[in-house]
């Protein structure tokens, strides 16, 4: 009886604190073209509704309140715009998983799980006991600076005879995953991957593993938007951006200085990268989802990771961005549907990519350009690719698919695993066919 009484008072608490999205519902809009997806960004900016992924094939999906729903499907018939609702409660799905969270099993200090999401405490913990347990191989460091809120962006740097001189010149491969902050399978997924790289997981892949380690240093951060990470544990499940303040709703002050309408907190950190900054598929609003920023690289992880790549460009060779959802591999370039020069290699990676995850469990992701529909500027994959001039440098959307899942971003933990053991194969064949290991 006294155990019960905890968990209930636990689950309360959990609960208590957090935004509930009570008859929140999603709902998925045919999207048609580049006008289309200005449209919903305008019903964003009047606080119809909120972005909820970026359109990628074909629709878009949105988060909307019950009091909204009326205006939005009027607005959309009046658009001639078709949509279907892919879930009709969103805050049953969250109260759900909150529930599983709160009733997993606690780990040891620094080991992993791979059936429950983990918090950022948890994560740099096991990557320091990795550091300890492999360390010969590996090493974790703190990029320089800290977030808006005082965190620091945690890396492993994984080699053979990792604390050698040597060692730092080897060609470099960068791995990160967590930047928008509700896409928490993207971080397990790191983790599974750096897991795998030091024999922790995958042991049967020992022998390549370690080829790898003798050729490559492997420089990896699972989560670089930790303050967005931590408050969508804490507060908010759905929160995408940064939590740095941002101004105030559709730009509106009042004569005393304070928002006419409310204060917004947050940028999207990808769309906060220099390549192309702010033109297309972003939002003017500091509210909005895809609100880019004052300027470029104006929210600290951005300038923290960039800042850190840069004297790091002709060593690097590889660089890879892990996000969900809609199980995509996305190829240069976001901005423009222009075809750049090295199109044609993106597209035999791509290919071999997607093949390989296929191999394993059958899982169907969909090889493309990333503005394949629309385009949209800023982000982390483009930045790399101009900026730094790295041919290969790609953006993979994880599980789920668009069918399959009501709401994307609470991937159900069973699939945590499958996703990991998957991604590990697209790698090993992405490394494989990079222009550093083909002279394409």
């Amino acid at each position: 009886m006294l155990r019960n009484f905890v968990i209930l008072v636990a689950l309360f608490s959990i609960t208590c604190c957090y935004k509930t999205y009570a008859g929140y519902k999603i709902v998925r809009v045919n999207i048609n073209s580049a006008e289309d997806h200005q449209n919903i960004l305008s019903l964003e900016s009047e606080d119809v509704l909120e972005i909820f992924s970026e359109a990628r094939s074909g629709h878009s999906d949105v988060l909307i309140s019950p009091q909204n729903f009326p205006k939005f499907q009027e607005y959309l018939n009046s658009h001639q715009l078709t949509y279907s609702v892919v879930s009709g409660d969103v805050g049953a799905e969250i109260r759900k998983e909150r529930q599983g969270l709160m009733l997993a099993p606690q780990i040891a200090q620094g080991e992993f799980s791979y059936d429950t999401y983990h918090r950022l405490n948890v994560i740099y913990e096991h990557l320091d006991s990795l550091a300890v347990t492999h360390s010969s191989n590996a090493e974790t460091f703190d990029l320089p600076g800290e977030t808006f809120e005082g965190r620091k962006i945690q890396a492993i740097r994984i080699t053979t005879d990792v604390i050698s001189e040597s060692s730092k010149e080897k060609p470099l491969i960068w791995l990160d995953g967590g930047i928008h902050a509700r896409e928490w399978v993207s971080p397990a997924t790191i983790m599974y991957i750096i897991d795998s790289l030091l024999g922790e997981q995958e042991k049967d892949k020992s022998t390549q593993m370690t080829a790898l380690l003798d050729e490559f240093q492997f420089i990896i951060a699972p989560s670089i938007n930790p303050d967005g990470y931590e408050y969508s544990h804490s507060t908010d499940r759905l929160w995408r951006k940064t939590r740095q303040p941002s101004g105030c709703k559709m730009n509106k002050y009042n004569w005393f200085g304070g928002c006419f309408y409310t204060r917004c907190y947050g940028a999207d950190p990808n769309r906060n990268w220099s390549a192309d900054w702010g033109r297309e598929g972003v939002s003017k609003d500091p509210c909005s989802q895809v609100y880019p920023g004052k300027k470029a690289f104006d929210q600290e992880n951005t300038r923290i990771v960039s800042e850190f790549l840069s004297p790091h460009k002709d060593k690097l060779k590889l660089y890879v961005t892990y996000h969900s959802y809609s199980q995509l591999f996305l190829t240069p370039l976001g901005y423009t549907t222009a075809e750049p020069d090295n199109y044609q290699h993106h597209l035999k990676v791509g290919t071999a990519v997607v093949a390989a995850i296929a191999q394993r469990h059958g899982a169907k992701y969909i090889n493309q350009r990333s503005a394949a529909l629309y385009p949209a500027s800023g982000d982390s994959a483009d930045w790399v690719h101009d900026t730094l001039g790295v041919t290969d440098s790609y953006t993979f959307e994880l599980r789920p698919d668009e069918n399959s899942w009501r709401v994307g971003f609470e991937l159900p933990e069973e699939q945590i695993l499958p996703t990991g053991e998957e991604n590990v194969d697209g790698l090993l064949a992405l490394i494989a066919n990079i222009e550093y290991n083909n002279d394409v």
